[in-house]
């Protein structure tokens, strides 16, 4: 067999050869080390970066391609590199916002007037001197362990003492917060106690936000099934609007702080409750700020009901109740048309994952009538398992109520987007990491940072993004930075940044998905 190879085939190769030969040299020219001084070996290090960045740009323009997200789409987006705070840096910041917000919301003259009742020298129990005091008058509590369960009475405070320096802030052992020494040496335990619908502390339905809880240990309600109707909680905030702040709540056998209203036909069989928003007798609006949560047999706070609590500045972690049978809860949840504020907390190492919203399951003849629909605002969120993601909303907000995630940090959320809408939410989701909206849910994402999903850092899963602008995503290993997938809808996508995605592309559009106000879809 002959081959026949014509001349002109033969010089084109031999000046391709050439080309590349001398393409070679080139490039090898220019890296090979020099002696020619600082100054030629400065312009090396900048041809070495250009050349980085030129490879970066064509992985990225490939990516993106592939992607299918629209040309004039892609171009509002931002080739920036996206730069992470620090955990420290961010707890900072979140603390900072708790603060800020719960200063307005605590009254801390009320009680300046009115006596104090100490226990146990004016009374031996904590119970006896609540039960003494009238509205503006102050429990005084000296360090010791209380063997009590109790029941708060509105307008009253109940605080330990801070002398012999218990108002110094000292570490809490696998915390990141520190509290008031008082808090660790005042402590009150369930130990001896039988299991009931009774938690550490009760709250009587109507009472407000100056019957204050200030620096106590609060420890060992006995184990009981959470799931279960009529069970317990460390504190049981039900109709009531306490303050509760500075205290140390863990190892409680159900959800640490549940939150959640009283119904006018509260007594009723269950087969005939109204849990209709117009039926509430009682609203639960309680204040929860800078207390540390953790190793509760449930969640860390739980918000059920058409509860609206503002949870601020408080550390969440190690809770869980997978020991029930059922997947474990996360560190904050909320439910049934409640509607909580969460603001600079640190959520982390719950294996249920971090702050987690859905729509509940129907109960009564009447069902719940709003959506659940929390505001969540620069949280620090990380190391929350691998079962569900960090901040993740499923079947709530409305396009009137929506979900509001703003703000957050999410880190390294194991196997899960560290955030989600999902299964019908409308919601507002604005300067977090790690994001997703799935399965119906409808939100706002703005100005978000995602770090260290294994899943995309932000998803928009058969679910409608009212705003999809500004957010930034890095180290999503082998995910893409963003997905908008089965049917979801972004009706205005802007300035949103990705890196550090190995190998997918930055954005992925799904064929049946369809992005701007155009309803611009890869089709």
């Amino acid at each position: 067999m002959s081959i026949n190879i014509s001349k002109a085939v033969i010089c084109k190769g031999a000046l391709f050869l050439l080309l590349f030969v001398s393409a070679i040299w080139v490039l090898h020219s220019s890296v090979r080390p020099s002696s020619a001084g600082p100054q030629n070996q400065n312009r090396q290090e900048e041809m070495k970066r250009e050349m980085q960045e030129r490879r970066e740009k064509m992985r990225r323009e490939m990516q993106d391609k592939i992607g299918g997200l629209p040309p004039e789409i892609l171009a509002l987006q931002s080739d920036e590199k996206v730069q992470m705070p620090t955990i420290d840096d961010a707890v900072k910041a979140a603390l900072a916002a708790a603060k800020e917000a719960a200063l307005p919301l605590i009254d801390t003259k009320f009680h300046n007037n009115g006596k104090t009742i100490t226990v146990p020298d004016d009374h031996k129990s904590i119970q006896a001197a609540i039960d003494a005091a009238s509205s503006g008058d102050v429990v005084l509590v000296k360090p010791g362990t209380y063997y009590e369960l109790l029941v708060m009475k509105d307008g009253v405070k109940v605080v330990s003492g801070s002398a012999d320096g218990g108002d110094e802030l000292v570490p809490v052992e696998g915390a990141m917060l520190k509290l008031p020494r008082r808090t660790l040496r005042t402590i009150i335990d369930g130990s001896q106690s039988k299991t009931s619908h009774n938690g550490m502390f009760d709250f009587n339905p109507g009472l407000g936000r100056k019957a204050i809880i200030d620096g106590f240990t609060i420890q060992n309600l006995p184990a009981q099934n959470h799931h279960i109707p009529g069970h317990a909680h460390g504190l049981n905030v039900r109709g009531a609007s306490p303050v509760i702040t500075n205290c140390l709540i863990r190892n409680n056998g159900s959800t640490g702080i549940g939150n959640h209203v009283v119904y006018y036909d509260q007594d009723s069989p269950m087969p005939k409750r109204d849990f209709r928003w117009a039926n509430i007798k009682h609203r639960a609006s309680a204040v929860i700020f800078n207390n540390i949560i953790y190793g509760n047999l449930g969640l860390g706070v739980g918000c059920n009901h058409f509860s609206d609590p503002y949870i601020l500045g408080n550390e969440v972690f190690n809770n869980s109740d997978a020991e029930l049978g059922e997947d474990p809860t996360p560190g904050i949840g909320g439910k049934h048309g409640s509607a909580a504020t969460i603001i600079g907390n640190i959520v982390h190492d719950n294996p249920g994952g971090g702050i987690l919203c859905k729509d509940g399951a129907s109960q009564g003849k009447h069902q719940i009538d709003r959506p659940t629909h929390p505001t969540i605002i620069n949280n620090v969120v990380f190391d929350n398992g691998s079962s569900r993601p960090g901040i993740a909303c499923n079947g709530s907000g409305s396009e009137t109520m929506p979900v509001k995630i703003i703000g957050n940090y999410v880190y390294d959320n194991s196997e899960l987007i560290g955030i989600g809408l999902q299964k019908g939410p409308v919601g507002i989701i604005e300067d977090n990491m790690v994001i997703g909206l799935q399965k119906g849910s409808v939100g706002i994402i703005e100005d978000n940072m995602v770090a260290g999903s294994k899943l995309p850092g932000i998803a928009v899963n058969g679910s409608t993004a009212l705003r999809l602008n500004r957010n930034k995503v890095t180290d999503t290993k082998h995910a893409p930075g963003f997905v908008i997938v089965n049917g979801a809808v972004v009706r205005e996508m802007i300035g949103n940044a990705a890196d550090s995605n190995q190998g997918p592309p930055r954005f992925v559009l799904g064929r049946d998905a369809t992005v701007g106000e155009t309803g611009a879809s890869n089709l």
